[in-house]
């Protein structure tokens, strides 16, 4: 089986941000024609609503001996207006920067979003999943069955970094880069505007066999094994839950999903977990099951696809309705149905913590000070 991150992060987006009169897009990046999760630091400790303490416990347990010292999260190394002295207008450049490629490319803000995840998960923000190169020759994580061609964004950082070298030689990294593009992604998808976090450095080490060590889920995990990957990264259950509500926003296509609908399981008929209106809808969206995965026609997680809203988790809960078999776990498993039905039934839980968990993931095991190397090219070490 081949092996895929949880296209719980797979958001490939549909998001028209304002034109702004007069502007259009250019690339500068040479780069661009190449074939190319957060939350309040103490949370891991919170007590959750329908959690018995004693799955509480064993999550605890299992999150306070896997996570190594000094590989977690790290936000009181980074800081506000980073560069403030040194490239004053380098988060202005990221915002306007990306604003205008998401003009021509609406899918951008999705591709940014997963792009951070998979960089972050596997051995923390330091911008290892945009290297193509290593001094070490080995295979990088870019090469990783986990992403290939699934993973796009690349370019996107390159364009922005490309500019910023213009202004500010050698200065701002390629993961800080990375950060401050998320930070204006979920702005534009209508979280509140606030200012990223910046200090991190850039990583020379990337490693597809680390990517491949169980450092990002696969498709048909179930709840304890999430739970075991979430908890080794420092996030707790509330916290997976809100990482996988980033299918408040983008799209999937039906191999990843039509089979629940069509013959789940092998058994003939649909998956009963699923609702009926939801049966429905996948059948007619995914009228044929033999086309070939790059073509299938894609269908939004929810009806609200540009913005991070609950609307995912009310689906959930009041249709039955889930394209991933891993997001159906969320409902089904008494561990995470009460934190679903929370984030369902309060329309401003979700974004907030959303917000919170994503500055939690960007923080995760960050280089900083005289870690690493601010790299003038993204794709290579200096």
């Amino acid at each position: 089986m081949a092996r895929i991150f949880l296209t719980t992060l797979s958001l490939l987006l549909l998001l028209l941000a304002p034109s702004v009169a007069g502007q259009a897009y250019t690339p500068v990046s040479s780069y661009e024609s190449q074939v190319p999760f957060l939350g309040r630091h103490e949370d891991s400790n919170t007590k959750l609503t329908g959690v018995s303490p004693e799955e509480r416990k064993k999550f605890d347990d299992r999150t306070r001996y896997t996570i190594p010292q000094n590989a977690y999260h790290s936000p009181n190394k980074l800081i506000e207006g980073y560069y403030d002295k040194t490239c004053p207008d380098a988060e202005k450049m990221v915002a306007t920067g990306f604003r205008q490629i998401v003009r021509l490319n609406p899918g951008a803000i999705g591709h940014i979003i997963r792009l951070q995840f998979h960089d972050c998960f596997v051995n923390g923000c330091d911008g290892s999943i945009l290297l193509d190169f290593t001094p070490s020759g080995d295979m990088v994580e870019k090469s990783s069955m986990f992403n290939g061609l699934l993973l796009k964004g690349s370019d996107i950082i390159d364009d922005i970094k490309t500019r910023l070298e213009k202004k500010c030689p050698g200065i701002v990294s390629c993961a800080d880069v990375l950060a401050f593009t998320t930070n204006e992604a979920m702005t534009m998808a209508g979280l509140p505007a606030r200012r990223p976090l910046g200090g991190r450095r850039d990583s020379i080490v990337s490693l597809a066999s680390i990517v491949e060590a169980d450092n990002l889920p696969m498709s048909d995990w179930n709840i304890d094994q999430m739970m075991e990957l979430f908890g080794r990264k420092g996030f707790n259950i509330e916290e997976m839950v809100v990482m996988i509500g980033a299918h408040s926003v983008g799209i999937a296509h039906c191999d990843f999903f039509m089979q629940r609908a069509l013959n789940f399981n092998g058994t003939g008929i649909p998956d009963p977990t699923l609702g009926v209106e939801a049966i429905e809808e996948i059948r007619k969206a995914c009228p044929d099951a033999g086309t070939a995965l790059f073509r299938n026609p894609p269908v939004n997680f929810d009806a609200t696809p540009t913005v991070l809203d609950n609307l995912f988790f009310k689906d959930m809960v009041e249709k039955r309705r889930s394209l991933l078999i891993t997001d159906s776990h969320l409902l089904e498993d008494p561990r995470t149905r009460p934190i679903v039905e929370q984030m369902a039934g309060d329309p401003t839980l979700f974004p907030r913590r959303f917000a919170e968990v994503m500055i939690k993931l960007t923080s995760l095991n960050v280089l900083t000070g005289t870690e690493g190397e601010v790299r003038k090219i993204c794709r290579s070490t200096n």
